[in-house]
C-alpha cells in the first residue's frame, strides 16, 4: 500500500540550508578533509581522489555517532544508492523473509548475493546460500567502513556485482588500556549491551568486544522476538615497520522468531543459528612492495524448527603485492583461492523436493588478477585490470576494468569507468532442492559511470555527482510454468541513474550530509526504491549532542508482483547525546518520529515509533 505522508524532511531541509547558510557567512578557516586514505579501491593506500571507482567512507566517528550496534544500518545514512532491509527493531535473522538484503544501483539478491561484504579484505558469505550475515557485523569491532558503489569483481571476485563493503577491524592505537562500555534499554523490552576493551604494549596490541542486543518483538500476530550474542578477539605483533602478524576470531550466536507475513502469521516459527569467523593476515609495508597474505575460514550451524538444518563452511586465501618501482605506478598482482559448500538436511520433505539434501557439496574456484595503475602530471590517473576465474564446475572466464580520473582543477575531480563483474552460481543454485540446476553459468554485467566532485568554501563543501549504466545478462531465473520447475541463465536487466551526495562542515561543531540516489530498473527489482533521499546533521553545543536523520524514499517495490502498488514513506530520527564528562554520557535515540506506517517487504510491517536510552563510558 502506498503512504502518502507530510513532506516534512523537505521542511526540514529548507531549515538546515538556511541554517547553515548563516553560518558560512560567519564561517572562519575551517579546513575539512575530504579525500580519505582507502584500501579497498586498489589494494594499496592512497587517497580516494586516486581511485577510479566510486569509493564512500564511513570513519569510526560517524559510526559512534550513528549509534546502531549493526554496521549496516550506518551506511544508509552515508552512503548515495544503499538501500539495506532493516526489518526489525534490532537483529535481522536470515533468509529471504528475514531482513538485512543490501541493494547498490538496484542490484540485490533474494537472498542477498549480488553485494559482496569483506571483513579486512577477506569475503564473507554462507556456504550454502552465498549470502552475508548481517547480524555477525558488530559496530564495536570496526574502525571503518569503505563502500565501493558499482561492480568490483576485478579485485574481489564473485558477487561484488553491485558493489564491495569492505569492513576494517578496529587495533589499539596508542600504548596501555583503553575501552567502550554501553547499555540500553528501550520500546518493545529491547536491550543493547557492548564493550569492547583494546590493549598495546610496543609491538603488541590486542582487542577483545562483547555484544547482546535482544528484543521482545513488535509484531501483535505473531512472535518475532529475536537476540544475538556476539564476541571478537583480534591479537597482533608488529615484527618491524614493515612486517606485522595479527589473527581474528568471531562468533555470532543468534535465535529468532519468523513471523512470516500478516495475511498468513506463522507460529512459532523459531530459527537459530552460530555463525563463526577465524583468519590469520601476515603483511609486508615496504616503501617499493607491500601486501599481504590472507587466511580466512568461516563456518556456520543453523536450525530451524520447520525441520531444516545446515552446516556451511566458506575458507580460503588472498595473497597480493603491489609494486612501486616506477614513478606514480603501482601494479597489484593478486591470487585468490576459495572452497564453499556444506550440508542440508530437512528430514521433513520427501522426494522430490529433498534434492540434494543430506550429501555433501562443494564448489573450488581459483582466481588470479593483475591491476595496473598510473598517474601522470599528478592530474590523470589510469587504471585497467584483468582476473581469470577458474571455477571447477564452470571452467574460466576473464573479468576486466578500466577507468580514468583526472584533477580538472585545484577543488574538480572528474572520473569515469566501465567494468565487468559476475556472480558464481550457490550451492543451492546447483545442487538444493527442486529448482536447483548444475549446468548452471555465472550471472554476469557490465558497469559504466561517470562522476565529478567538486570542493568549495574552502573545501568546507564538497559535491559528488556519479550517473551509471548497468547490463546484466544470464541471471539465474525459475520458470513456474515447468514441471518440475528449473533454474536457468535466462534473466537480464538494465539498470541506470544517478547517485549525489552533498557533505558541508561550516564550523568544528556543525556538519550536514545529503544523499540522493535515483535509479531506474527494466525488470521488477525488490528493494530498490526510484528515488531515496537522505539527510544526516551533527550540531554540539556544550555538553550536548544532537544527530538527526530523514530518510525519503518513493517508488519502492517491496513484492514482485507486478500488480502490487509502489510504496513510499518518510522516517524522521533523532539521537541525543549529553556528556557528564568527557568518558562518560548519556544517549537516547528515537526513531520513527511521526509514527509512519510503511512495509520494505509487503506482508511486513514496520515498527512504529520506538526509543532507546541508556548510557555510555569510555576508558583510555
Amino acid at each position: 500500500m502506498v503512504r502518502h505522508n507530510k513532506p516534512y524532511s523537505w521542511l526540514l531541509l529548507l531549515g538546515v540550508l538556511s541554517w547553515t547558510e548563516g553560518m558560512a557567512q560567519e564561517m572562519d578557516s575551517v579546513s575539512w578533509i575530504l579525500d580519505p586514505v582507502v584500501v579497498t579501491g586498489t589494494r594499496y593506500e592512497q587517497p580516494r581522489s586516486k581511485i577510479v571507482s566510486s569509493v564512500s567512507v564511513v570513519d569510526r566517528e560517524s559510526l559512534e555517532r550513528n549509534g546502531t550496534i549493526n554496521v549496516l544500518p550506518a551506511l544508509v545514512r552515508h552512503v548515495p544508492g544503499f538501500f539495506l532491509n532493516d526489518r526489525s527493531i534490532t537483529g535481522f535473522g536470515v533468509g529471504p523473509n528475514s531482513g538485512g538484503n543490501i541493494s547498490i544501483r538496484g542490484i540485490s539478491g533474494t537472498p542477498n548475493n549480488r553485494v559482496l561484504v569483506l571483513i579486512d579484505g577477506q569475503p564473507q558469505f554462507m556456504g550454502i546460500f552465498a549470502h552475508p550475515i548481517a547480524d555477525a557485523y558488530s559496530a564495536t569491532d570496526i574502525e571503518r567502513v569503505e563502500v565501493i558503489r558499482g561492480a568490483a569483481s576485478v579485485l574481489y571476485g564473485s558477487n561484488a556485482m553491485g558493489g564491495a563493503i569492505n569492513m576494517i577491524t578496529r587495533k589499539a592505537n596508542q600504548e596501555g588500556w583503553q575501552g567502550d562500555l554501553s547499555v540500553g534499554y528501550g520500546s518493545y523490552g529491547t536491550a543493547l549491551m557492548s564493550g569492547n576493551i583494546r590493549y598495546k604494549k610496543e609491538k603488541f596490541h590486542a582487542m577483545v568486544s562483547a555484544n547482546r542486543n535482544s528484543t521482545k518483538g513488535y509484531r501483535a500476530d505473531a512472535a518475532d522476538n529475536f537476540s544475538n550474542t556476539t564476541t571478537y578477539l583480534k591479537l597482533g605483533y608488529d615484527f618491524s615497520p614493515v612486517f606485522s602478524v595479527s589473527g581474528d576470531l568471531q562468533l555470532a550466536d543468534a535465535v529468532y522468531f519468523q513471523p512470516g507475513p500478516q495475511e498468513a502469521p506463522l507460529e512459532n516459527d523459531e530459527r537459530e543459528y552460530l555463525r563463526g569467523r577465524a583468519a590469520v593476515s601476515l603483511k609486508n609495508e615496504g616503501e617499493k612492495v607491500s601486501g599481504a597474505l590472507l587466511l580466512y575460514h568461516n563456518f556456520g550451524n543453523h536450525r530451524f524448527s520447520t525441520g531444516f538444518e545446515s552446516t556451511d563452511q566458506n575458507q580460503g586465501l588472498t595473497f597480493y603485492q603491489n609494486l612501486n618501482f616506477v614513478p606514480g605506478q603501482v601494479i597489484t598482482l593478486g591470487l585468490d583461492y576459495k572452497r564453499f559448500g556444506g550440508r542440508a538436511f530437512n528430514e521433513t520433505l520427501p522426494p522430490p523436493a529433498a534434492v540434494g539434501l543430506g550429501t555433501r557439496h562443494w564448489v573450488d574456484e581459483t582466481d588470479i588478477y593483475i591491476h595496473i595503475q598510473q598517474g601522470l602530471a599528478e592530474k590523470l590517473n589510469i587504471s585497467g585490470g584483468i582476473r581469470q576465474v577458474n571455477n571447477s564446475l564452470f571452467g574460466s572466464r576473464a573479468i576486466p576494468a578500466f577507468g580514468i580520473s583526472y584533477h580538472a582543477g585545484e577543488e574538480t575531480l572528474l572520473k569515469a569507468s566501465s567494468s565487468k563483474a559476475f556472480r558464481s552460481p550457490s550451492v543451492v543454485d546447483l545442487f538444493l532442492f527442486p529448482p536447483s540446476n548444475e549446468d548452471l553459468q555465472p550471472e554476469e554485467l557490465w558497469s559504466h559511470e561517470f562522476g565529478v566532485i567538486q570542493r568549495l568554501m574552502g573545501k568546507s563543501l564538497s559535491i559528488e555527482l556519479t550517473l551509471f549504466y548497468t547490463e546484466g545478462k544470464n541471471l539465474i531465473q525459475i520458470n513456474p510454468m515447468e514441471v518440475p520447475p528449473i533454474g536457468r541463465n535466462s534473466g537480464s536487466f538494465t539498470n541506470k541513474g544517478l547517485e549525489s551526495q552533498l557533505s558541508f562542515k561550516p564550523k568544528p561543531n556543525t556538519d550536514l550530509t545529503f544523499n540522493y540516489a535515483f535509479v531506474d530498473v527494466s525488470a521488477n527489482v525488490l528493494f530498490a526504491p526510484r528515488h531515496h533521499f537522505g539527510l544526516q546533521g551533527y550540531w554540539s553545543w556544550e555538553k550536548f549532542r544532537f544527530m538527526p536523520s530523514v530518510q525519503q524514499v518513493f517508488g519502492l517495490r517491496n513484492s514482485i508482483e507486478p500488480a502490487h502498488a509502489l510504496e513510499d514513506y518518510t522516517l524522521l530520527n533523532i539521537r541525543c547525546m549529553y556528556y557528564f564528562t568527557s568518558a562518560f554520557r548519556l544517549f537516547a535515540d528515537a526513531r520513527n518520529l511521526t509514527n509512519t506506517h510503511y512495509q520494505v517487504e509487503r506482508g511486513y510491517p514496520m515498527p512504529g515509533f520506538n526509543m532507546i536510552g541508556g548510557l555510555s563510558y569510555s576508558f583510555k
